[in-house]
């Protein structure tokens, strides 16, 4: 019986294995995972910062889902080393595993800038279950907090605190807030509601010291200012897991380097979600992985399937703001552009068009409407006939 050996119980590895169980009653399925949790959502950590949800109610599965389907998770079994010539895996308590198929899931590490200070007791990045709680406990002790970082999740955390009672302030480099769902115009508007909440935030603004001699005191900006605190949050993007696959000499680049088939440069090594480059891309969100595990799933198979990439959209809440992005939204040279804003009512509109084709959108503060945009954009349809009317408040999508 063919074994087939998956590293990480992220959302990529758990997707792979439950597609592998859904094409084949008999395959063996063994899932490693450093954490000593079952798989959760990553997005429920918000929800469980923010108080919303239990630490019991974080598994995506009951335990009975796993004997159900015969998938053997090892929690709690950092995988040390790998052998692609001897097709094994070796953990950390020295056991070893072989494998037929070996699939790589193991994600991706926070990024940590430079900043000096950042080594201080008090400071947090949020990636896994146990972050959450650490800061959790810290949050009960001292209540003025800095999140360094105005992207997707710098800003649901800053909302999750700020929901706890504690007093928070956003620092972000760039000019506005969610550089890669956003324009200026959004990102503006969306400083402005936050605000309105009592959140405090600063764009355009490098920080330069977290301050404190062994435990966290303030933090200073290149401007000059400084800003009280007890507790630092650095929300500054991800670095792929690539250590295990370098070290095992396959391919790699900011990720492990994969091919149409989303195989590594051994045939019998995939590699998906956040520690794989495709086509020099690593994706960083959701809707693509889940793409990419049914590719896997395939290929492990024989079915030869070929992944041709994920059009980047967001239906999301942030902070319980209704946002839609997807597609091209900057840097729109040579690209026909329709936007409104309605600034009364915080709800701004963008499409991006070329060829007749909606290419890229952002809808904020208004959720009517974004599946049709969505399906819109990943099938190319002409709209030629509806761009003057699509900004109207009560144009409906689905009939194109």
């Amino acid at each position: 019986m063919k074994r087939v050996i998956i590293v990480g119980n992220g959302v990529a590895g758990i997707n792979v294995a439950s597609n592998l169980r859904r094409l084949d009653k008999d395959i063996e399925i063994e899932i490693f995972t450093d954490e000593s949790y079952h798989y959760y959502p990553r997005p429920r950590l918000i929800d469980l910062l923010a108080g919303k949800v239990t630490l019991e109610e974080m598994p995506f599965y009951r335990e009975d889902w796993y004997i159900k389907n015969n998938i053997n998770v090892h929690l709690n079994s950092p995988v040390e080393k790998i052998s692609c010539d001897e097709k094994k895996i070796f953990l950390s308590n020295e056991k070893t595993y072989s494998y037929d198929i070996l699939v790589l899931s193991n994600g991706a590490k926070p990024s940590l800038p430079p900043i000096e200070g950042a080594d201080n007791v008090g400071v947090f990045t949020i990636r896994w279950l146990d972050d959450v709680l650490n800061l959790k406990e810290r949050i009960k002790r001292f209540e003025e907090v800095v999140v360094i970082g105005g992207g997707l999740l710098g800003l649901e955390i800053a909302s999750a605190i700020q929901a706890s009672g504690a007093s928070v302030k956003v620092i972000e480099i760039l000019p506005w807030l969610l550089p890669r769902q956003l324009d200026e115009v959004g990102g503006n508007i969306l400083k402005k509601i936050l605000e309105g909440r009592g959140l405090e935030i600063f764009v355009n603004s490098v920080t330069e010291k977290i301050l404190g001699d062994r435990e966290v005191a303030g933090v200073r900006t290149k401007d000059g200012r400084e800003f009280r605190c007890n507790t630092v949050v650095v929300s500054a993007g991800i670095k792929s897991n690539v250590e295990l696959a370098k070290g095992c000499g396959l391919n790699v680049n900011r990720g492990v380097i994969v091919d149409n088939l989303l195989r590594t440069s051994r045939e019998d090594v995939y590699a998906l979600g956040d520690v794989a480059e495709w086509n020099g891309r690593i994706y960083g969100i959701i809707p693509p992985i889940l793409d990419q595990a049914k590719v896997v799933a395939s290929n492990i198979l024989g079915e030869k399937r070929e992944y041709a990439g994920t059009v980047p959209s967001n239906i999301l809440k942030v902070a319980g703001i209704d946002l839609f992005s997807i597609g091209i939204i900057d840097k729109t040279e040579g690209y026909e552009v329709l936007s409104h804003l309605d600034e009364k009512r915080n709800i701004y509109k963008k499409f991006v068009i070329k060829e007749n084709k909606l290419v890229g959108a952002i809808v904020l503060g208004d959720r009517k409407n974004v599946v049709s945009i969505e399906r819109l954009v990943k099938e190319e349809r002409d709209i030629s006939k509806y761009k003057g009317d699509i900004l109207l408040d009560d144009f409906d999508w689905g009939m194109i």
